[in-house]
């Protein structure tokens, strides 16, 4: 049985999973109706409708959830004259009204921030007087109001009245009936025919005046309505069909009314469905993590972690903590077809679905499960040949299906195709189906159409030797643990690794070494050491990217000590100027003080008191010389010490080690840096340190006890240590970090972001108990965030906050 594109890409379910998620009948039919479009404009409105509704998922909790009632059919029949509303149909009309007020009202706020679906809003007209009428004619519970019409009401009225007048006179006949024994002890008054009767023992049926309804199955019972009640529920009766006869006219009423705004009413009830089925689509975004990508009108493909969408979803459901392993393409001008080979079992076929299924679901308008700054182009068709197509129906072999749809794509290509074959040139004798597969991409090469294709045929392989805009691609595989990576790497041919697999599978060891001997040794040379170059050239990379890491951290060091070798020069010629300038000050006022005692001396001329005086002040300066001379040798011994030289002086120390556990208070050597700290809190396994003003968390197993009942001063000045920058910056963060992290009104990627952030800053501090204040919402956020939280191992626990504080709207964590 031949099959559809979308069953053979996987569409179809796709559909129905976001079907699932809609409550709307007209909304479910949209989403089975949806389809690939070649229309740029329309692709860019759905996805960005789809878009703005995730973001609603995400950040907002007032847009409404339930009765998206689908009430088209009710509004149509009710177009034809005299007809009336069913009165079933009055709550749903009621509720899913005031979720489309609700919707209206959400989406047509001063802000701007939803534009697309606030152009939907504005094409609705709804007028209020419907609202209101439901309101006089509906009550809470769904029903018709007593008050709908004062004769309802009157009627309801003389109702109620009757039916307490019926059971008092009905409970007072059956007690007598029991004090008098004609009655069952334990007999209750029930219904027969819609009438309140009593029990009466078969003996006594004829001691009460009244009518039989019916008997028991034994006929020891008989069922009784009392005479005096009789009337009073023929009464009833007909109160009853005055009350139908009312509700009917009151539903006449409104239907007259409800009938000039249909046309209105419709198209609100169709938007009410488009909503649910956008809600729906991105309900579904959320749960493949999917996003909005770039999309440009032209033909390209540039995918950064794309991964299958359908896979996703499995891993989820069968595989929890693993992840689907993502693959980058790119099919721009030149390059605009890929060949994909590799070992069978894989991943070709799950890449080349993949490839055609996210491709799909953009242009359905769906958001995509690949990195958002990846960029998407649009395209006129999208042709797949993939597996076993074999037609029953019309005798088709494999083969010839296969070349009955590259007839078909050959007849349709043009630059504006993607095409993805499955496995080209097979299912015949390989040389000539090679031929035939090549001289097929030859023609849709110079076609320009875009493509993916897989094979196993070493001559296609070398067709990107020949054709600039043909690539090759390989699906990695390890050949030490001889299992297939998944990996999509692009630039070089793949091996099918087919002896490898064969002889991993337990296949005859004789068999296979005939069969090397009829390929060649240098065939399979070639192919292992293809992938093994491939293979090698991922570590380099690695490496390489380890060595730039270091090298910048390296010159960052280089620079930072550079600096402060600068300053300290600056510092220390700004310092000798200013010792000499304050110097020559002093000898100065020495020698001014001097000859001013002199000339006192002379004109006292030499009397005892005032030479004392004079000599005393002399002497007073001379102190106060040698202290200031004192102060301004000590300032150049320190710098002298802080000079770089003498920073790069190795650090003598001795032994002070004791044996026996760190405790509180002891002064402990730090493992790795050569210093000392006081120990202020034990952890477990570990010591909360403090050391130069700076709380560190280190392993009890870097401390060493020693006999010091005080820190050691560290002469050289803390300055010019070459990482006290280090710790200045940690102490400035732990002036300004808060446990506290907003994250309302961030869209995902961003609050994600700003969480690792964030757990990184409280790990480096010390911090034990973290708050992340979300919001509740549709939960959404809160969910990617513990997801995130849970793969954390820094993370000890995580909980919702007390009720009163904030509840599932915050989450506490616990960090180790």
């Amino acid at each position: 049985m031949s099959t559809t594109l979308e069953e053979r890409l996987g569409f179809d379910k796709i559909c129905d999973l976001v079907a699932a998620e809609c409550t709307n009948p007209l909304a479910v039919r949209m989403a089975h109706e949806m389809s690939f479009s070649s229309d740029y404009d329309r692709v860019m409105l759905n996805l960005q409708q789809t878009e703005e509704f995730r973001q609603i998922l995400m950040l907002e909790n007032s847009f409404p959830s339930q009765d998206f009632h689908d009430l088209t059919d009710e509004l149509n029949r009710l177009r034809v004259g005299n007809t009336v509303i069913a009165l079933e149909a009055m709550p749903d009309l009621r509720s899913s009204l005031r979720t489309l007020g609700e919707c209206l009202r959400f989406l047509l706020r001063d802000d701007d921030r939803y534009p697309r679906l606030r152009a939907m809003a504005e094409k609705v007209e709804l007028d209020n007087s419907i609202t209101k009428a439901l309101s006089k004619i509906i009550d809470d519970k769904g029903e018709i109001a007593d008050d709908a019409s004062p004769l309802l009401a009157d009627i309801r009225h003389q109702m109620r009245r009757k039916s307490a007048e019926v059971d008092t006179k009905i409970s007072r006949t059956l007690a007598h009936a029991k004090h008098e024994g004609w009655a069952p002890e334990n007999g209750e008054v029930t219904i027969r025919n819609g009438r309140l009767v009593i029990p009466m023992l078969d003996t006594h049926r004829r001691k009460i005046k009244g009518f039989i309804h019916d008997e028991s199955a034994t006929r020891q019972t008989a069922y009784l309505e009392p005479s005096e009640v009789v009337e009073l529920n023929n009464d009833l009766r007909e109160l009853e069909f005055a009350e139908r006869h009312e509700i009917q006219k009151i539903l006449a009423r409104f239907s007259d009314m409800l009938r000039p705004q249909i046309p209105q009413l419709v198209n609100a009830y169709w938007f009410l469905a488009r909503v649910d089925f956008i809600r729906a689509k991105a309900r579904f975004a959320l749960m493949l993590h999917a996003g909005m990508p770039n999309v440009r009108n032209e033909t390209l493909i540039d995918w950064h972690e794309a991964r299958h969408p359908l896979l996703v979803l499995s891993f989820q459901k069968n595989h929890k903590g693993e992840e689907v392993v993502p693959f980058d393409l790119q099919l721009s001008d030149p390059n605009h077809i890929i060949i994909i080979s590799g070992p069978n079992a894989g991943g070709k076929s799950v890449c080349l679905k993949a490839v055609g299924l996210i491709q799909y679901m953009l242009q359905a308008g769906m958001l995509v499960p690949i990195r958002e700054t990846s960029e998407c182009g649009i395209f006129d068709n999208l042709f797949i040949d993939i597996g076993d197509q074999q037609s029953l129906e019309n005798d088709l072999s494999t083969y010839t299906s296969h070349l009955q749809n590259m007839k078909e794509l050959l007849s349709q290509a043009t630059a504006q195709t993607l095409f993805l074959l499955d496995e080209l040139g097979g299912g015949t004798e390989p040389r000539s189906g090679c031929a035939i597969a090549e001289a097929t991409l030859e023609e849709l090469y110079l076609r320009g159409a875009y493509g993916v294709v897989t094979t196993h045929f070493a001559d296609l392989k070398l067709l990107a030797d020949t054709y600039p805009g043909i690539v090759n691609g390989a699906m990695l595989f390890d050949t030490k643990a001889m299992q297939p990576l998944y990996r999509l790497s692009v630039g070089h041919p793949g091996s099918s690794f087919a002896f490898e697999i064969a002889r991993n599978v337990g296949f005859p060891a004789d068999v296979l070494t005939a069969a090397e001997g009829k390929v060649g040794t240098e065939m399979l040379n070639y192919e292992h050491q293809l992938q093994q170059m491939e293979l090698d050239k991922r570590e380099i990379e690695r490496k390489q990217q380890e060595l730039e890491v270091s090298d910048n951290f390296l010159n960052e060091v280089i620079q930072k000590y550079q600096r402060l070798n600068e300053q300290l020069e600056s510092k220390r010629h700004d310092i000798l100027s200013q010792a000499r300038s304050q110097a020559r000050q002093i000898l100065t006022d020495a020698n001014r003080t001097v000859e001013q005692t002199i000339a006192e001396i002379k004109t006292a001329q030499a009397e005892k008191e005032k030479t004392a005086a004079a000599r005393a002040t002399l002497h007073q300066q001379v102190l106060k010389v040698e202290e200031e001379q004192m102060a301004h040798d000590e300032q150049l011994q320190e710098l002298k010490k802080a000079s770089p030289e003498a920073i790069a002086e190795p650090r003598i120390k001795e032994d002070d080690r004791v044996e026996g556990p760190v405790a509180v208070g002891d002064i402990v050597r730090i493992d790795g840096n050569d210093s000392y700290g006081e120990v202020v809190e034990i952890k477990g396994k570990k010591a909360v340190v403090e050391s130069n003003s700076l709380r560190m968390t280190i392993p009890l197993s870097r401390l060493a006890k020693t006999k010091k009942q005080r820190i050691p001063v560290d002469k050289r000045s803390s300055q010019n240590n070459r990482f006290q920058s280090i710790y200045d910056d940690i102490n400035e963060k732990r002036k300004f970090f808060s446990p506290k992290l907003d994250l309302r009104g961030h869209r995902a990627e961003e609050a994600l972001d700003e969480v690792r952030r964030f757990l990184d800053e409280a790990q480096l501090l010390g911090e034990k108990e973290l708050r992340i204040l979300h919001g509740k919402g549709y939960g959404i956020l809160k969910t990617l965030i513990r997801q995130q939280l849970s793969g954390n191992r820094d993370v000890e626990s995580f909980h919702s906050e007390r009720l009163e504080l904030g509840g599932d709207g915050i989450t506490v964590v616990h960090l180790k």
